[in-house]
């Protein structure tokens, strides 16, 4: 039982680790993203003021549609 328990934490530890480069390489801007200042397939961070504490928002340019995604993810 121990060991399942190990290798659960070691699989959560690795796909956190896994995505934090991701975070980390998406550009932070100072101003809000628009359709036309963010390419398709590209996001941005932008810190709108309306994501609660610790978090920013995070703008998608959504690759096949023409609208933008906004979802707040937590910056630690």
């Amino acid at each position: 039982m121990r060991s399942i328990s190990l290798i659960t934490s070691v699989v959560v530890v690795s796909m956190l680790a896994g995505a934090l480069p991701a975070l980390a390489a998406i550009k932070t801007v100072t101003q809000r993203p628009t359709l036309q200042s963010l390419p398709a397939g590209q996001a941005v961070l932008f810190n709108d003021g309306h994501c609660p504490g610790g978090q920013i928002a995070k703008f998608a340019h959504k690759q096949k549609s023409n609208e933008l995604k906004k979802s707040c993810v937590h910056l630690d």
